[in-house]
């Protein structure tokens, strides 16, 4: 009974929810399965970064709506969306895209509405702020980045709370999310203050003790020395073989920052919110700062 209220209170407020008509502007198809939608901005159309979308889109049901992280930045003049083919909708919604199939043809419709909130978007209330990605939970700290080193760049006119941003990327491969690289890279072209601290797991290898990621270590280390940027990712950030210690890299933080409150926001599986949680207690316990948690699983 439960269930089937929730799920008829939430069809009449979707209902009675203003929809707005956009237009698709350019789409791409990326690797690992993940497409690139870029449309225009509805006049009017605020929101914070961090928060997400619902979308329809006529050629895959024009209502029937899925929810989608905007990957756009606030400043910007267009929105967008990265979304990953994991079910029938998101594999269709690929299929419409596809030059093949639109053989210079128009772009579908897509139909928008939002923004909502989410608990990724409070970042700005801190000093400093950790942010943790694990799988798709990355999406939202896209647009966070942008938004950030953006502000950052025009503080003068645009004082923010924030001062630092730590982003901590925990994958099992760096090429499940390669556009999340592009974005990063166009990160660190704007954020000539250095205000962002971005480090990189990669949790596919071994232990670090292991010969193989030793020899991993050898050789990014050195790449790194000679050029510096990553041999595996093209980037300025560090790049880590195997998981990463939470309570060493959030106690490094606090000694850094010497900041009494520190923000802590975490999205993916359970696995790495729990993990997170986990470190932000007993950091608390053992820090001179307090950690306050924001998570969200996925």
């Amino acid at each position: 009974m439960g269930p089937a209220v929730l799920f008829t209170i939430d069809k009449l407020v979707s209902i009675n929810r203003r929809k707005m008509e956009i237009s698709v502007i350019r789409t791409e198809l990326l690797p690992s399965d993940v497409t690139y939608l870029e449309f225009k901005r509805p006049h009017h159309f605020e929101y914070k970064s961090g928060q997400w979308i619902r979308i329809a889109c006529l050629g895959n049901g024009r209502n029937e709506y899925h929810p989608f992280t905007l990957t756009s930045a606030p400043h910007e003049d267009t929105l967008s969306v990265h979304v990953r083919a994991v079910g029938p909708w998101t594999w269709n919604l690929r299929h419409i895209f596809d030059p093949d199939t639109l053989r210079d043809g128009p772009y579908s419709k897509l139909y928008l509405d939002g923004p909502y909130g989410a608990g990724q978007q409070d970042w700005y209330q801190y000093d400093v702020s950790v942010l943790v990605g694990g799988g798709i939970g990355v999406t939202p700290y896209a647009s966070i980045l942008k938004d950030f080193v953006h502000m950052s760049a025009i503080q003068n006119t645009f004082k923010i709370k924030c001062q630092k941003l730590y982003f901590i990327w925990v994958t099992a491969s760096q090429r499940h999310y390669e556009w999340l690289i592009d974005i990063l890279r166009q990160v660190e072209e704007v954020d000539k203050n250095n205000v962002v601290s971005i480090h990189i797991f990669i949790t596919q290898f071994f232990q670090k003790f292991d010969m193989r990621t030793a020899m991993l270590y050898i050789c990014e280390e050195q790449f790194t020395k000679a050029s510096s940027k990553s041999l595996f990712t093209g980037l300025q950030a560090k790049t880590h073989f195997g998981r990463p210690q939470f309570e060493k890299i959030f106690k490094s933080v606090q000694d850094t920052s010497k900041v009494s409150k520190i923000g802590v926001f975490s999205c993916g599986p359970p696995g790495v919110t729990k993990g997170v949680e986990k470190a932000c207690i007993e950091c608390s316990r053992t820090t001179k700062a307090l950690f306050e948690h924001h998570y969200e699983n996925f």
